[in-house]
């Protein structure tokens, strides 16, 4: 019997035994992605996906795997899904993204959008164009271990990982240990909100360091058997992502000590 039609036959079967859509597994990497995913099994897209399950009554399972396992295994129809994937032409081989009325990726129907912004001392002539860094001698703070030190390194500039808490770096900043700080736009702007002292010694620059939107990617199996629920999951990833329970969960996740 051919594959794909295996698959629709054990589909139908489970949904048919127990009443309800059969299980989903859904894939992601083995490590800290702050806000997004973690370790203990806490992060962003884990609370957006288990709204999209209540929504929609699905049943979900998760799986941490090293990325490239999980990109291999969604190609391999060992998992439903897999998050959070940015978008590259090669990965169309192993899975979808949604995608708009013209066949691109569909941007408003992302998990999410990471993005990094550069923040200075009030007053300074740091800046950042996009394209380059101007008026930065010093050292530009980052979190320990986050990717944006990947930018920063290959400007030519030196970075400061020594803390893990942004609140700690941003203090580092005004005091003039570094000259400036790389920081998730989320978590920067969280922490100078919620002090208003610090606020104004600070100011973000307009130009993102870097930003890309983030993708549930699902399976090419799941899509031959049921494209309408993997439509209605991506419609519902748009709709949850905008609600205002999924907005107070953003601001409470980000409210916690930092990793």
């Amino acid at each position: 019997m051919h594959k794909a039609l295996q698959y629709c036959l054990l589909w139908a079967l489970a949904a048919a035994c127990h009443g309800a859509q059969p299980t989903l597994t859904f894939c992601h990497e083995d490590q800290n992605s702050f806000p997004w995913v973690m370790t203990d099994g806490t992060g962003l897209n884990l609370e957006l996906l288990g709204l999209v399950q209540q929504a929609l009554e699905l049943q979900l399972t998760y799986v941490a795997v090293p990325w490239k396992r999980c990109l291999s295994g969604l190609e391999q129809g060992l998992y439903d899904g897999a998050f959070a994937a940015s978008f590259k032409p090669e990965r169309l081989q192993m899975g979808h993204y949604p995608v708009d009325a013209e066949g691109h990726p569909d941007v408003l129907r992302r998990l999410h959008t990471s993005r990094y912004s550069l923040y200075r001392r009030a007053g300074s002539a740091v800046s950042w164009d996009g394209q380059r860094f101007s008026q930065l001698s010093g050292r530009v703070g980052s979190l320990s271990g986050f990717s944006i030190r990947d930018l920063l390194l290959a400007h030519g500039l030196e970075v400061d990982e020594s803390s893990r808490d942004p609140l700690a770096l941003l203090q580092m900043l005004v005091h003039g240990r570094v000259e400036a700080v790389a920081l998730q736009t989320m978590r920067g702007d969280f922490f100078l909100k919620a002090n208003p002292q610090l606020a104004v010694r600070v100011e973000k620059l307009a130009q993102p360091l870097e930003e890309k939107p983030y993708y549930l990617m699902l399976s090419k199996g799941l899509l031959a058997r049921d494209a309408d629920l993997a439509e209605r999951i991506w419609n519902e990833v748009q709709h949850q992502r905008e609600s205002a329970t999924y907005q107070a969960r953003v601001t409470a996740y980000l409210a916690q000590p930092g990793p």
